[in-house]
């Protein structure tokens, strides 16, 4: 699967300007900075067509367009992240976690989109942060987990992608603000760097770890067996 990654260009920039640039990828990934702030009214008014916007991208491109965004729901904002393919919106996933006194609130549930090149698990934000995420995503079956961040403060987003890879056994990507990075189902960094388009390409492969935990009555001996 071949994934580029537009850390610094807004989508519509991409769309009018530089198509030569992500042309023949699978997968295309836009950071925050793709579309800024949609508000749910406007576009329902087709005041604004951002989202459409999104779908058309797909359409040109043949591909896979996955685009950051803050949502203004009448008043309610949210950090979200929509997706389309092949010309046609699959949906918007929201960070479905919030922190202290932010002004964004949690959104919806997790959810992987069926796309033609394979199963995305969206992740939105801090809910990187949650071991949970990665995990519910993975046991519904998601080929490919993506995060889209707004900016990296610091090397925990990569540690956690690391981890959450390794541990799950797919692989992941995040898209920030001048960053984007790749690791493999071993938690190994493939690709990583701050160009304004970062292009990579990812071998779908799955390693389903078998975990158990003691649970009461049906345990044995650690020595049994051995």
């Amino acid at each position: 699967m071949k994934l580029c990654f537009a850390t610094k260009d807004t989508l519509n920039h991409v769309f009018e300007e530089k198509l030569s640039k992500v042309a023949g990828c699978d997968v295309l990934t836009f950071g925050f900075n793709g579309l800024g702030l949609v508000s749910y009214k406007k576009e329902l008014s087709g005041e604004t067509e951002y989202f459409q916007d999104v779908a058309k991208l797909s359409k040109q491109l043949s591909s896979v367009v996955i685009c950051g965004c803050d949502t203004d729901n009448y008043g309610v904002y949210r950090h979200s992240v929509v997706i389309a393919d092949s010309g046609k919106l699959l949906g918007v996933s929201d960070m479905a976690h919030s922190f202290g006194d932010s002004e964004y609130a949690p959104g919806g549930n997790f959810r992987v989109y069926d796309t033609h090149v394979g199963k995305i698990g969206l992740i939105v934000q801090e809910d990187l942060f949650f071991p949970e995420t990665s995990r519910v995503l993975t046991l519904c079956d998601a080929d490919l987990l993506i995060c889209v961040f707004k900016k990296l403060e610091n090397l925990m987003p990569q540690i956690m992608m690391r981890a959450c890879s390794f541990s799950n056994g797919v692989a992941m990507a995040v898209c920030a603000h001048n960053y984007a990075c790749i690791s493999d189902i071993r938690g190994n960094v493939k690709v990583a760097g701050s160009l304004d388009f970062i292009n990579a390409n990812v071998k779908i492969e799955k390693d389903y770890h078998l975990i158990s935990s003691r649970r009461r009555g049906l345990y044995r001996d650690f020595n049994s067996g051995y």
